[in-house]
């Protein structure tokens, strides 16, 4: 333990020592420094068509002329594609006519029509009917009648020995089932 204690020790010792030299080295060390020449800032950018002064072959670098009799109107070399580029970035764009809008609602739009209406008459009403008139076909009593338990129409009850008794027979058919089952399965097996 106490070795190892005294190993990391010297270990932070030697790794001060190593970061202390990179410091110094680093100062010493020549940096390269830019100068106002070589960082000059952009202001404008032009674009030069003919940067050899005219399309003339004896202006400049060897550019090989058309053949006046050629139909051929594609370029052939790098060069020539970047000037076609560059004429038609120059020319101004056409103006295309403007497509007509489209009107997707137009089918959305409700037809409105009235309701034929139909009226059913029958000859042994008044001519004079309005809706707002009642007719009363009940026969309105105004004394409550006296309930009579002796007719009923409901659900008798049922008595407690035969519900336990049907329900001792239901579990004897589901067993008696079951054992025929079990019998059926084990001969199918042998």
């Amino acid at each position: 333990m106490f070795t190892e204690l005294v190993m990391n020790r010297i270990r932070q010792l030697l790794l001060a020592i190593v970061g202390v030299l990179k410091r110094a080295m680093c100062c010493f060390s020549r940096r390269r420094k830019l100068s106002a020449s070589e960082c000059e800032v952009l202001n404008t950018v032009s674009v030069d068509r003919y940067p050899n002064g005219g399309r003339t072959a004896g202006h400049g670098k060897n550019v090989p002329e058309k053949d006046w009799n050629s139909w051929d109107d594609s370029p052939k070399t790098v060069e020539e594609h970047i000037e076609r580029y560059r004429e038609t970035l120059a020319q101004p764009p056409s103006p295309t006519e403007p497509q007509p809008e489209v009107d997707y609602f137009q089918d959305m739009t409700p037809q409105i029509s009235s309701q034929a209406k139909i009226c059913i008459a029958t000859e042994t009403e008044s001519s004079d009917f309005s809706r707002l008139v009642a007719k009363i076909d009940i026969p309105v009593v105004n004394e409550l009648e006296d309930w009579n338990e002796g007719d009923r129409n409901g659900w008798d009850d049922a008595d407690e020995t035969t519900t336990k008794q049907l329900i001792r027979e239901t579990r004897k058919e589901l067993r008696a089932q079951r054992h025929q089952n079990r019998h059926q399965l084990e001969s199918s097996y042998a």
